[in-house]
């Protein structure tokens, strides 16, 4: 393999090497703050004895419900996945099921949502910084379509409700966030060789003409991985299965209110659904913890369940979230024979071995 390939390990694998603990630390810390700071919040206005009180109705043989609701939204999520990439690389529903369902496990365990970025080496195709790069823009491109579809949702119903005004303004927030990142992906995608010339020419003004070079082909092969959005009618079949796939999330708060004793029409589920996804992509502790409670309780509130049912109800819908995550998981962990402290370390020597990243 020529030398123009071989390139990038540089690039890649001495930065790595050198980052400081210190920031991960930060990074952390940070989103431990975060997640203390909503669980201030919701200490200042909720009975926490009587929510612990409340955890006692739940009726755990209504579980199956959530279970098979749980069971059948994964696959869906993966099917999507899959179709976000372009025709000729796809990974497969399958690679996409184990990536992803090891991918939520992660986010539960580490904060700032690390296992969406261990998925672009999961899933299969990331057996080089092209491979990543690509699978990279085509999570962007997911996470776009959930943050458009649940700011859809919110906004629909919050004109027949009566919303908070920290609610109102992170749903205007996350509109205009993910409106300007889908206006800058289409860009991306229809102006990347101008956009690609133009960044190599400044660095070349600058002295580093050799990563400009070097920054082509993975830059090249992420906007590959957009390819979903310069088509109207793939994008709008990616959207009808979104909102299949949030439909899915509002069912399983249905039948998880319906085991806690709190009989909701589905309708206020998909509200419920909507807040607390938006409130799960903050980037915090692991799992979400705090900001994700926090969500929950202004969504359910927002429906009209009291407050401590409201806390205690969030809290078993986060419970149940976390604990069906871990265990596939692990199972897919088992069934793929992974074992993640190992996969970087022997991909590595793999592949600088046949000359790949």
């Amino acid at each position: 393999m020529n030398h123009k390939t071989k390139a990038p390990i540089a690039v890649l694998q001495e930065p790595a090497a050198r980052v400081p603990r210190r920031g991960g630390v930060r990074s952390a810390l940070l989103g431990i703050g975060l997640s203390a700071a909503c669980i201030g919040l919701l200490v200042r206005h909720v009975d926490l004895a009587q929510s612990l009180q409340n955890l006692t109705r739940l009726n755990g043989s209504v579980l199956l419900l959530p279970l098979a609701v749980f069971l059948m939204a994964i696959p869906l999520r993966a099917l999507r996945w899959d179709l976000i990439f372009p025709a000729e690389s796809r990974p497969g529903v399958s690679s996409c099921l184990r990536a992803l369902g090891i991918g939520n496990m992660i986010n539960f365990l580490l904060p700032w949502r690390a296992g969406d970025v261990a998925r672009c080496v999961l899933v299969g195709r990331g057996a080089s910084f092209l491979d990543v790069s690509r699978t990279l823009a085509t999570l962007g491109v997911e996470k776009l379509l959930d943050g458009l579809a649940l700011v859809g949702i919110a906004l629909l119903t919050f004109a027949t409700l009566s919303p908070p005004v920290w609610l109102v303004r992170l749903v205007w927030g996350a509109g205009l966030l993910f409106g300007g990142a889908l206006v800058m992906l289409v860009v991306l995608r229809y102006r990347a060789r101008p956009l690609i010339r133009v960044g190599s020419a400044a660095l070349r003004r600058v002295g580093f003409a050799s990563l400009g070079d070097r920054l082509q082909g993975p830059l090249a092969s992420f906007v590959e991985g957009l390819t979903a959005v310069s088509s109207t009618v793939q994008m709008l079949r990616l959207l009808v299965l979104t909102t299949v796939v949030w439909g899915t999330e509002a069912l399983l708060i249905w039948g998880l209110a319906l085991a806690f004793g709190i009989e909701i029409p589905v309708q206020a589920a998909v509200v419920v659904s909507a807040v607390l996804g938006l409130g799960l992509m903050v980037p915090a502790a692991p799992g979400g913890l705090g900001t994700y409670e926090l969500a929950g309780v202004a969504g359910l509130k927002l429906i009209g369940v009291e407050a401590s049912s409201a806390l205690a109800l969030t809290l078993v819908i986060h419970a149940w979230v976390c604990i069906t995550s871990i265990g596939l998981g692990l199972g897919l962990l088992a069934l793929s024979g992974i074992r993640l402290g190992n996969r970087s370390r022997n991909g590595n020597r793999k592949h600088a071995a046949s000359g790949d990243v």
